[in-house]
Order: structure tokens, then C-alpha cells, then sequence
């Protein structure tokens, strides 16, 4: 496995991980608990309405958690080495070694800036958004599908051990206008707080949308309320485009595989990417196993199929409720009619963390969404 870093992450991320998530890496024998702060569920705010909701059913007994990229990302390698995997820092793999149209390893820089060649059976490719070695492959995105930009930044905060955190629906542009996206705190309960807001390119206005100056004035909107002086950002507030939707493929080739945000899986209703990444991850792993075992590259043949079973339906979903949503008078109706609901929030937050309960103990959530797959089939795969 090899990762370009060897220091602290640049992003002032405290990741968001839905119960879900913290589901997955618990059974991979990662204590989310021991890395970052609990917390119950979120408020959602749109103007000066909110409503708490707590984390779905179907997550069971686990809490989300906030925690901070670092720490999340030595923990993974960690329990990687102990799995005996070599794990190498400071080596950037920059392009594949190819022989006879099968990729057989990789070009390798390394820290010390010297060069080297490895060699594999099999490749992973997960280098995140907007995957350079995907592009050598031949990985491209459907620019007809949306794509999520992001800002955020650290702050300082009395509140940073708070229970829940927020999620502002339609943050609004200079104009007055909510945008399609969300602005969103999470306490990370070390004094700090991660405040940031997402933007998806599905929004008629979005090319006169400044990611940045958005983020300003959402940070000036909720300073007083989570104690912080919105002019003392602790980092540069950090910009990202994130695919997601399935956006990018081919997700494999004859001996390589493609997961996570190199593959464009982030989640279309929030642009967030980690229960993306860790269920891609593992069935990239089952078929590989699989591979190796039965020493057969054919079996590769079966990932896309997977991830379809996976996410296909879902994506689409997300994707043309991303389109609706663009619109700002159907955005403004849907936000103004939702917020007064606990129920209505509480059925968006189980399709928005993909957590629907199954037949026979759904709702009205799991009922809408039912409609919206309906629909799903007949429109245009966007």
C-alpha cells in the first residue's frame, strides 16, 4: 500500500462518520470511539427553524462520530500493518507500468524525490477525487452528472464538546437565494470546531456562487450561537470538488480495480465519501481474494456488477434529486415545507445517510423513496 503523505493531513477536516460507518470499522477493529467524539445525531436548520433528529434505526446501537483525518488515517494503516501489509509513506505512485495492454505495477516517486518501480498481480486504485493515476488508466467523469465543491476551515469554540452537530439546509448565496447543498458544524470535543459548506454543481446559479465568500458568511451566520469569532479562521479554509454519483469509471480494468472517490462513489445527497470508500473497499477486497485464490483475473469481471447492486439505484436517486433541487423556487418550496417537520427531517436524514429501514417496518421515507426510483427509470441517466 502506498501513501504519498508522511505528515499530518492538509485538509481541517473533522469527518463526519455516520453510524453506519463507524459499523464498518468496527468490524475491522478500528475503535471509532477512541479516536474522536460521540455524537447523537444532528439539528437541521433552514433559516431560523431547526429540528434535532437522531441517527436512524436501522444504525442500530452505534453513534456517529466526529473525528479528525489524521488520527482516522493512521489508525487504518495501523491495523493494515498488523494484517501484514506493507505499507510505504512518501511513495506517490505517478503512472502505471504497463505490458501487452495489462497493468503489471506502477511508476513510484519517492519521498527523497528518486524514483522506482512496482511491480503487482493486481491494483487498487484509491487515490481519492480526481485520481491522476485513474486518468493514466483510462478513468474519466460524465461531466452531464453532478459533482460537490466544499470549503472548510477549523475553529475555535466553547462548545466543541456538543453532543450533535449541525446541518444548515440551503445556505443562502449573496443574492438571498438558497443554494442546492448544505453548510454543516461538527464538534470534534478537543475545543475546535470543523465548519464548512457544500455547494452541488447541479444549482442553476452555482458558476456565481464563491465557495469561499459562502463560507464566510455562513461562518459569520452561526458564530455567536457555537461561540466563535468567524474572523480567527485556526487554518486557510481548504477547497475541494468532489465527484459522486458513480461519476467515474470504468471502475475496472483486466487487473486493476478502482474505489472510492477515484471512482466517483460519494454520496449524491451529501457529497460525503467514507461509508463510500470503506464499502467499496471491501468489495474490491472479496474479489480480489477471490482472484488470488482461483488465480484468475476473469473474476475482476465481477466488481462492476457489485458496486451496481450496491449503488446504482441509490446514485441515480441522488442525481436527479440533485437536478430537482436545483431549481431555486422547487428548492426553496421543498425547504420551507420539510423544516417544519421532525418526521419529514427524520425521513430525509434515512435517505440522505442511505440508512432506509426494510420491508415491513418502513415509513414514510422508505415509501417516498420507493417513487423516486419509479421515476428513476424513466429519466435520463443523469
Amino acid at each position: 500500500m502506498l501513501d504519498r503523505r508522511t505528515g499530518p493531513s492538509p485538509y481541517p477536516r473533522g469527518d463526519m462518520i455516520v453510524p453506519a460507518a463507524v459499523s464498518a470499522l468496527n468490524s475491522l477493529g478500528i475503535d471509532v470511539g477512541s479516536l474522536g467524539h460521540r455524537v447523537h445525531g444532528t439539528r437541521m436548520w433552514h433559516g431560523d427553524r431547526s429540528v434535532p433528529v437522531r441517527w436512524p434505526d436501522a444504525a442500530r446501537s452505534d453513534n456517529g462520530a466526529v473525528v479528525k483525518r489524521d488520527r482516522l488515517d493512521e489508525a487504518l494503516r495501523n491495523r493494515a500493518t498488523t494484517a501484514g501489509v506493507d505499507v510505504r509513506l512518501g511513495a506517490r505512485a505517478t503512472t502505471p507500468l504497463v505490458d501487452r495492454g495489462f497493468v503489471r505495477g506502477a511508476n513510484v516517486q519517492l519521498e527523497d524525490g528518486s524514483t522506482t518501480e512496482i511491480a503487482c498481480r493486481f491494483l487498487l486504485v484509491a487515490d481519492g477525487a480526481n485520481s491522476r493515476f485513474g486518468r493514466g488508466l483510462g478513468t474519466h467523469r460524465d461531466r452531464r452528472w453532478p459533482s460537490a465543491v466544499t470549503a472548510s476551515t477549523l475553529v475555535r469554540s466553547e462548545r466543541s464538546d456538543d453532543a450533535w452537530i449541525e446541518t444548515h439546509l440551503g445556505p443562502l448565496d449573496a443574492n438571498e437565494n438558497p443554494v442546492t447543498g448544505h453548510g454543516w458544524v461538527h464538534p470534534l470535543g478537543d475545543g475546535t470546531l470543523n465548519v464548512g459548506v457544500m455547494v452541488s454543481s447541479s444549482y442553476r446559479d452555482v458558476l456565481g456562487v464563491n465557495i469561499l465568500k459562502l463560507l464566510d458568511s455562513f461562518a459569520g451566520s452561526i458564530s455567536s450561537r457555537w461561540k466563535f469569532d468567524p474572523s480567527d479562521f485556526l487554518v486557510e479554509p481548504v477547497r475541494r470538488r468532489t465527484p459522486f454519483g458513480g461519476s467515474i469509471g470504468p471502475t475496472m480494468g483486466p487487473t486493476f480495480l478502482v474505489a472510492g472517490d477515484a471512482a466517483g462513489m460519494a454520496n449524491p445527497f451529501t457529497g460525503h465519501g467514507m461509508l463510500a470508500a470503506l464499502t467499496t473497499g471491501q468489495i474490491a477486497a472479496e474479489v480480489l481474494d477471490e482472484a488470488l485464490t482461483v488465480g484468475n483475473s476473469t473474476t475482476l469481471q465481477r466488481y462492476p456488477a457489485r458496486l451496481d447492486e450496491s449503488f446504482a439505484q441509490y446514485h441515480k436517486v441522488g442525481r436527479l434529486s440533485a437536478r430537482f433541487l436545483g431549481r431555486p423556487l422547487l428548492l426553496r418550496a421543498a425547504l420551507r415545507s420539510g423544516i417544519r417537520s421532525e418526521t419529514a427531517m427524520g425521513g430525509a436524514l434515512r435517505i440522505a445517510t442511505n440508512e432506509l429501514r426494510s420491508e415491513g417496518d418502513d415509513g414514510g421515507a422508505e415509501r417516498a423513496y420507493r417513487v423516486a426510483t419509479m421515476i428513476a427509470r424513466f429519466a435520463p441517466s443523469w
